[in-house]
């Protein structure tokens, strides 16, 4: 039986590597957390008729510092979850990597978003700076709209596969929820 970690209260765990796999960036590895929402990938201002589950990756550094879970939760409860794919800590600094669907809804949509992450980032005893990300997982865009993914210290094209084959495996983002039995 797998031990997966329970890092919060708020999202389940369907995927955790508690330690480094492979030979990426400085011990990158990931877990998958779920929730629930009522806001689409683009935030739009109404909320949806049927709340949708999230799956998200949570990329951890060689020190798997859970301390960004307060941060995740923060940013859930502020209702500023949804677009996101990828979020992690590294060397202090929080990296939010959103869906490109997101990033280019409107400069002044994600400005704003920028500056709220930036705000719950400052609000930790610990404060950290952010930045945010984008991701496509668009095949006819491989690279253009994939961009600032300070997550992990490598390669950019060994950074972006490496999240592409995350988001392959697990289907990241909002989606309609399927009971499995």
């Amino acid at each position: 039986m797998l031990n997966i970690s329970d890092y919060s209260t708020l999202f389940s765990t369907i995927h955790d590597e508690p330690a480094p796999v492979g030979n990426i960036g400085r011990g990158a590895h990931y877990s998958i957390l779920r929730s629930v929402e009522w806001t689409d990938v683009t935030r739009a201002p109404n909320p949806i008729d049927k709340p949708q589950i999230h799956d998200f990756a949570v990329i951890w550094d060689e020190d798997h510092d859970t301390r960004v879970i307060e941060v995740i939760e923060k940013i859930y409860m502020a209702g500023l979850l949804s677009p996101v794919q990828f979020i992690g800590e590294r060397k202090g600094v929080l990296s939010v990597v959103v869906a490109a669907k997101y990033y280019f809804s409107g400069e002044s949509e994600i400005n704003s978003y920028k500056d709220s992450i930036q705000e719950i980032a400052n609000s930790l005893d610990d404060q950290w700076p952010s930045n945010v990300g984008c991701f496509d997982r668009s095949p006819s865009f491989p690279h253009h709209q994939c961009f600032d993914l300070s997550i992990i210290q490598d390669n950019e094209n060994k950074v972006i596969n490496y999240l592409k084959t995350i988001d392959s495996l697990w289907n990241l983002g909002t989606k309609e929820y399927l009971y499995q039995s």
